[in-house]
């Protein structure tokens, strides 16, 4: 059916949402100070560049890059970096972040299924963005951009929420018809989102997310009402896709957890695959 389910609407109603709420995020991460999920994040990205790729890793893409807590993150530690995201008004933020970080980063709006790089980098980033792409299609070419963009024995790091879960994640919500509050707060500032389920297709695996936000800021108050549309992707799902783009050696990890736990929630599934050029000859001429 064109509309709810064209590629187009899919699209311009994630723009709509990241549109509406980069301002907002990006001065509430101003005003809260030290995230412990970034700095998680982080451990996990550093210790997998040493851990998995074979290759001394300088130069990264991020190709959603968002607001910019990773790319920003990662120049900071002295990483060559490239952000790309498809909407602007996150560009703009992660340019802000960039600028208060004093550190400098090829930022630009882009779109994940189009890239040009050929062997620029030596890690890619594609971080809570694969489950919001509009079908296979997008997701493949997603990945096979990332293989072209890494040098021989570079990484791509990937994560998406489990939906086999016994935690709790916003899709795993939507698949089960649950309302969700949350609410977050920094000094002088409050942020709260109300996420229902619009529509759930519970064989293609496939959930419309009702968004409410309000927000209460130093310029007043705001309230934002948006859709969002998430596929639910399986652990095999992600193995087949990061096979089908020629990458290997794929290991995934709970709840970007370097060491596994002995009973994971696996709230949130990250991956970790390299490109090895003749482990892809090889496979090819096998097949």
């Amino acid at each position: 059916m064109p509309g709810r389910t064209s590629r187009e609407q899919v699209l311009k109603s994630s723009r709509s949402y990241y549109s509406h709420r980069a301002r907002y995020r990006d001065l509430f991460d101003q005003l809260k100070g030290k995230d412990p999920d970034t700095d998680k994040e982080m451990r996990f990205i550093e210790s997998a560049f040493s851990r998995n790729a074979k290759r001394r890793v300088r130069d990264v893409l991020d190709v959603a890059c968002g607001g910019g807590r990773h790319v920003v993150a990662l120049a900071k530690r002295g990483y060559n970096c490239v952000g790309y995201d498809f909407t602007p008004q996150r560009i703009r933020a992660a340019k802000a972040r960039a600028s208060r970080m004093k550190v400098r980063v090829k930022l630009a709006v882009g779109d994940a299924t189009k890239m040009k790089f050929d062997k620029n980098f030596d890690a890619v980033l594609a971080c809570y963005i694969l489950f919001l792409l509009p079908n296979d299609g997008d997701i493949e070419k997603c990945l096979s951009g990332a293989y072209k963009a890494l040098r021989d024995g570079g990484i791509v790091i990937c994560s998406l929420y489990n939906p086999f879960t016994t935690g709790k994640n916003w899709i795993l919500a939507g698949a089960r018809n649950e309302t969700l509050n949350e609410e977050q707060t920094a000094p002088g500032m409050r942020i709260t989102e109300i996420q229902s389920t619009r529509d759930y297709d519970p064989v293609k695996g496939v959930v419309w997310i009702n968004w409410t936000t309000f927000i209460e800021a130093p310029d007043g108050q705001h309230v934002f009402r948006d859709q969002e549309r998430a596929r639910l992707l399986t652990y095999w799902d992600m193995v087949h896709y990061l096979r089908a783009a020629g990458f290997g050696n794929i290991e995934c990890y709970p709840d970007w957890r370097i060491r596994p736990t002995k009973k994971p929630k696996a709230e949130q599934l990250v991956f970790v695959a390299r490109k090895d050029l003749h482990a892809a000859k090889k496979a090819a001429t096998v097949s």
